[in-house]
């Protein structure tokens, strides 16, 4: 007689038949770094309604899982890749290890890749949706970290390419997919859980690398902008937290009028600044200072230590 199914267990083929849905699929993540951390806590805060006990996390360390099972003990968690697809059984699937991860398997495989999950994923009995958000590299060279060489047409997995913002982390996250989203190439069951807490964004594959780095690190500039706006404000005579929060609803405002009208920064720019007023004064110091640049070269920056984590495997760590 066959064992009652529990909830740390996968149903039986049969009960299976049908296929997962929204409210039912497990979602494996490989890494837990910052961005699978943000997704995860996106996917567990009131909006996302996830289950904690759908989520399944794989990690060579503990620093961040453990952390992880402090704040929702119901997670599941294991140190070996192949759990996710094999022991966990998931249905959705994010790859979120650095690039210099992937760098290293094409080192040691030679003229294919060594497996990401030690062996080759299983040929799984239900569909199964694979998201990467590895810098660097396209769908078939992450296939081939994957998919068993001898047998690719068995597969049922699909996979697809995004990017997803940090500020998933707080439910109001942008997700840039190489797939149109509305479309009937995009799982439902996906859709369905990430318009929870994120849009969906077509963006064309060969855009990807650029966006990444431009929502990675863009976010942190924007900060950074901000934080020095609300600067001025304090040097003037403001209170730090009002300054904070009037700095941030003028970059509100100017993202959404971008948004809304379409109209170039440049134009609107010129549009905001009166003849021989505090704004044009303001942005002469902005250019003496060389801040244009500054902030055009930072992207640059990130952009090429990204490559090198991609195409060198330097260092290590989560990059966006």
């Amino acid at each position: 007689m066959s064992k009652p199914t529990t909830s740390g267990t996968r149903p039986t083929k049969k009960t299976r038949r049908g296929g997962a849905d929204a409210n039912t699929a497990r979602l494996g993540f490989i890494g837990a770094g910052k961005l699978a951390t943000s997704i995860i806590t996106g996917l567990l805060s009131v909006r996302g309604q996830v289950d904690p006990k759908r989520i399944y996390i794989s990690s060579p360390t503990t620093t961040n899982t453990e952390t992880m099972k402090i704040l929702y003990p119901a997670i599941h968690t294991s140190k070996r890749n192949i759990d996710i697809f094999g022991r966990f059984d998931c249905d959705i699937v994010f790859i979120c290890c650095p690039p210099n991860v992937i760098h290293s398997l094409y080192k040691i495989g030679g003229t294919r890749p060594a497996a990401l999950t030690t062996n080759y994923i299983p040929n799984m009995r239900h569909p199964v949706y694979i998201f990467s958000l590895v810098f660097g590299f396209n769908i078939d060279q992450i296939k081939d970290c994957l998919l068993n060489p001898e047998n690719p047409g068995k597969y049922t997995a699909k996979f697809y390419r995004c990017v997803i913002s940090h500020s998933i982390f707080y439910g109001i996250g942008h997700s840039y997919i190489d797939t149109e989203p509305d479309s009937e190439k995009f799982p439902n069951i996906v859709r369905e859980i990430l318009t929870r807490i994120t849009t969906l964004e077509f963006v064309p594959g060969n855009h990807l690398d650029t966006v990444c780095v431009l929502v990675g690190s863009g976010i942190a500039f924007c900060y950074y902008f901000i934080n020095s706006i609300a600067d001025g404000a304090v040097k003037a005579g403001m209170p730090r937290n009002v300054a904070v929060k009037f700095a941030a609803k003028v970059a509100q405002s100017t993202s959404q009028t971008i948004l809304t009208t379409g109209l170039m920064a440049t134009q609107l720019k010129d549009d905001s600044s009166s003849p021989s007023g505090g704004a044009i004064f303001g942005q002469m110091i902005l250019d003496k200072n060389e801040a244009a640049s500054g902030l055009c070269g930072a992207i640059e920056a990130s952009f090429k230590r990204s490559q090198a984590l991609a195409l060198n495997g330097a260092g290590g760590g989560d990059i966006h």
